[in-house]
C-alpha cells in the first residue's frame, strides 16, 4: 500500500510540474486534389505552406499535408503530418487527427513522432490545436503538454 501511495505522489507531482508550450501558426491553403463521392460527401487532400511564432521568440517555417472526408458539409475524418523547422535549423514533426466538427473551424489531437537530434525528448509529446479558416488561408494554436524541464529546449 505504501508503494502504492509512493508512485500515485510521484505522477502527481509530475503532472503539477509539466508545462505547457505554446505555438501560433498561419498558413495558405492549396487544394491537391478533391473527389466529390457524391452530393453531400467528398474527399480532400491538401498542402499547408506557413509560419509560427512560439512564447519564447522562436519562428520558423512549417508545411504540411492534410487529407479530410466531408459529409453533409461536416468534417468526418481528418489527418494531417507537418513538418515544424524553426530559424535555429531545428525540426520537429507532428500528425495530427481531427473528427466530427466543422469544417471551417476545430480542435485536433496532435503528437510529435519525429525530430532533429535536440528536440528528440519531444517525441510522443501530446498537443491540442485549434484551427480556424479564412478564404485559403488557416489561423491556427497550438498548445503541447511538455514534461518537466523540457521547456528548457525551446528558450536556449
Amino acid at each position: 500500500m505504501k508503494v502504492f501511495f509512493l508512485i500515485l505522489i510521484f505522477l502527481n507531482n509530475s503532472y503539477l510540474f509539466a508545462s505547457d508550450y505554446i505555438l501560433e501558426f498561419q498558413a495558405n491553403v492549396k487544394i491537391i486534389k478533391e473527389f466529390d463521392i457524391s452530393e453531400k460527401e467528398k474527399f480532400r487532400s491538401y498542402l499547408l505552406q506557413g509560419t509560427f511564432t512560439d512564447e519564447y521568440g522562436n519562428y520558423g517555417k512549417f508545411e504540411g499535408v492534410v487529407i479530410s472526408d466531408v459529409k453533409g458539409g461536416k468534417l468526418i475524418k481528418l489527418e494531417g503530418t507537418a513538418k515544424t523547422v524553426y530559424s535555429n535549423g531545428e525540426v520537429l514533426y507532428l500528425k495530427s487527427f481531427r473528427k466530427e466538427s466543422d469544417f471551417d473551424a476545430g480542435v485536433a489531437n496532435a503528437k510529435i513522432i519525429g525530430s532533429s537530434n535536440k528536440y528528440k525528448p519531444l517525441i510522443g509529446t501530446k498537443c491540442m490545436q485549434s484551427v480556424r479558416y479564412f478564404e485559403d488561408t488557416i489561423f491556427g494554436l497550438q498548445k503541447c503538454n511538455l514534461l518537466a524541464g523540457l521547456e528548457k529546449l525551446f528558450k536556449n
